[in-house]
């Protein structure tokens, strides 16, 4: 494991977390849409929302070490928001296909953050700032398995 310590590989790495944070957004919005069950929808919203403002913080944390914040969204998301509609009109299960695609984003954005943190030479303000979303994101991850089991 070689550590990331540029400041170019580090707001490359941050750029990453802020793109995956801007799918996860738009990904929850999606699957707020497709499902039936309100108080589903009511948890997804709340993680598009919570998503979002990861977004910004790691926005402003890219400007504040100098950085331009790629605001995108990657294709791959793109694609697997697609995928998601698809999966959800052609289920019989859809609230439980839709959960159980979000507890497979939430798993890739904890990889994601795992890799940075673990690979990335960090100053202590951004570590912290990566560290509590990530906690975050653990917390919506188990959450996800635990209503995969019951929806």
């Amino acid at each position: 494991m070689t550590v990331k310590e540029t400041r170019g590989e580090i707001l490359d790495q941050l750029n990453r977390l802020l793109t995956r944070n801007n799918d996860a957004e738009k990904g929850y919005q999606e699957a707020a849409d497709n499902v039936k069950d309100t108080e589903l929808k009511s948890l997804f919203l709340a993680q598009s929302r919570q998503r979002g403002e990861f977004a910004i913080e790691i926005d402003r944390e890219i400007r504040t070490l100098g950085g331009e914040p790629d605001n995108g969204t990657s294709f791959a998301a793109d694609l697997h928001r697609a995928w998601i509609n698809v999966k959800a009109t052609f289920s019989s299960d859809d609230d439980k296909a839709t959960v159980e695609e979000c507890k497979r984003g939430d798993q890739e954005a904890l990889e994601n953050y795992n890799s940075v943190l673990q690979e990335t030479d960090l100053v202590a303000s951004t570590r912290e700032l990566l560290l509590r979303q990530k906690q975050s994101i653990e917390s919506a991850h188990a959450s996800m398995a635990r209503l995969a089991l019951v929806v």
